[in-house]
């Protein structure tokens, strides 16, 4: 496949995650790997823990993985590849990404991922602002990882798919079932028979050794 010229598709320089200062926390996180998408994702900074309003993970796509088409409400998103090709589609075009190239998905716009290569894909994933994207991460990895997603990664339950969809609508809205149906439908039914949309369990930050002692 040939890669179209773009000007949202740029060189990435050396070292692009190394945005850190001083003042910044050092947080470590478990994994998050969501086998229905393929991917694999480490937090690497969230606005709790740095001076920027900004979620940034390592991230990882298996071959033959692939995130179904959604947009981001309030959010840019920048994935900067460091090894394999990364295909894209951004409302309807193709884009393909690869070592060294950036590409931003700007605010609202339709796009989806797919790794249809025998390389895994490699990279740095920012959200800004951060909003509550860790948790929206955390949650859909970990009803994967229970078994509780379609193929597709989508919560199975129908209550459970309301709930998350509407706690995480600022963040996150996928094109299909309608919008009517993820606002005005499901998320009442959810709350009527206690379906939370995120679970503690599904924190992938580890505790600190201060914050073990602390009474």
């Amino acid at each position: 496949m040939t890669r179209p010229s773009s000007s949202d598709i740029t060189q990435t320089p050396e070292d692009p995650d190394n945005t850190s200062s001083e003042n910044d926390r050092i947080v470590q996180f478990r994994p998050i790997s969501n086998p229905a998408t393929g991917e694999s994702i480490t937090f690497t900074a969230t606005a709790q823990d740095c001076t920027e309003d900004v979620v940034r993970f390592n991230w990882r796509s298996l071959p033959g993985g692939s995130i179904t088409e959604h947009l981001h409400p309030h959010q840019e998103e920048r994935f900067t590849i460091a090894a394999g090709e990364a295909h894209f589609t951004l409302n309807g075009e193709s884009r393909v990404v690869g070592p060294g190239e950036t590409i931003v998905v700007p605010i609202g716009v339709r796009h989806s991922e797919s790794n249809p290569g025998t390389v895994t894909i490699e990279g740095v994933v920012e959200l800004r602002p951060a909003l509550r994207s860790k948790e929206m991460h955390e949650a859909f990895g970990g009803l994967a990882a229970e078994g509780k997603t379609t193929s597709r990664g989508a919560p199975k339950n129908p209550l459970q798919l309301g709930a998350t969809l509407w706690y995480f609508r600022r963040e996150n809205r996928v094109t299909s079932p309608p919008a009517w149906v993820q606002s005005l439908v499901l998320p009442p039914l959810a709350g009527l028979f206690g379906v939370r949309p995120y679970y503690e369990r599904w924190n992938s930050r580890i505790p600190s050794a201060a914050s073990e002692r602390t009474p």
